[in-house]
This record gives C-alpha cells, sequence and structure tokens, in this order.
C-alpha cells in the first residue's frame, strides 16, 4: 500500500512538474478563452497590467489598469508568475510526501528484519533448551516395570 502511495504522489509530482514546463501556451490560451473577464480584471487591478500580451490582446472591460493610457504591457509575466510559484508551492510539498513515504517505507523494512531476527533468536534459544533437557534426560533410565496381567 505505502509502495502504491509513493507511485502515485511520485506521478502527481512529475505530471504537475511537466505542467509547467509548458506554461507559457497553457495560460495565453486560457486568459484569451476560458477565463472570465472577472478572473482577468483581478489578474490586471493587482498587477496594474492590461491584456495578457499587451493591451490589446483580450483585455478585460472595467479595469482601472487598462483604462490609463500609461499601460503598455500586458498581464502575461503576473500570471504565469503566479502559477509557478503556485505549481512550485504544490509539487514541492507532494515530493516532500514522497521523501516521508520513503521513509516510512525503510522504516518498516528496518523494523520487519529486526523482528525476524529476534524471533529466529528466540526459536534458536528455545531449540537450545529444548536439547539440553532433551540430552539431560537421556542419560537416565527409567526402568518400569509392567504388571503381569493376571488371569
Amino acid at each position: 500500500m505505502l509502495i502504491v502511495a509513493v507511485l502515485v504522489e511520485t506521478c502527481i509530482g512529475i505530471w504537475l512538474w511537466s505542467r509547467t514546463l509548458d506554461a507559457h501556451d497553457l495560460y495565453a490560451h486560457n486568459w484569451r478563452n476560458l477565463w472570465p473577464n472577472e478572473v482577468k480584471r483581478i489578474y490586471q487591478d493587482k498587477s496594474g497590467c492590461c491584456g495578457y500580451l499587451n493591451p490589446h490582446d483580450s483585455p478585460a472591460p472595467g479595469s482601472p489598469a487598462c483604462d490609463a493610457s500609461t499601460t503598455t504591457f500586458g498581464c502575461m509575466i503576473s500570471v504565469q508568475e503566479y502559477a509557478q510559484n503556485y505549481l512550485t508551492y504544490v509539487y514541492t510539498w507532494l515530493f516532500i510526501f514522497v521523501v516521508v513515504d520513503v521513509a516510512a517505507l525503510l522504516a518498516v523494512m528496518v523494523l520487519l528484519a529486526i523482528r525476524n531476527d529476534e524471533e529466529r533468536l528466540r526459536w534458536s534459544r528455545a531449540n537450545s533448551i529444548f536439547r539440553s533437557m532433551k540430552k539431560a534426560q537421556s542419560g537416565i533410565t527409567l526402568h518400569i516395570t509392567e504388571p503381569k496381567p493376571t488371569h
């Protein structure tokens, strides 16, 4: 079970990490086609930018940043930084969980090895005691006379 958890966590972490490699294309598509104007407006207001690449690239209407005539840059950098930081945080924690799971797996393996050694030692001692008792009893011969049947 622990091995399955390690594999799943590793796969999710690698998948998230690989998603950060193509963030430029993914977030450009999301900005232009999927995100509502409210989300775009939040990025534009917080970052003081307008549109994705420039003020003419799918800006959110009604944003004070787009109303200012001095804004000449888009929100691409702020969107990618936010997403990169968030995903870095998530997959870093996933890999930390993988390390903890591997440490737990190694601890279980060590405990099983120690338990097996102690069990083997316990059986060895029991067999040793049994053999010594058997040797001690083999030197004593008991002569038991059987009663004769009476007919």
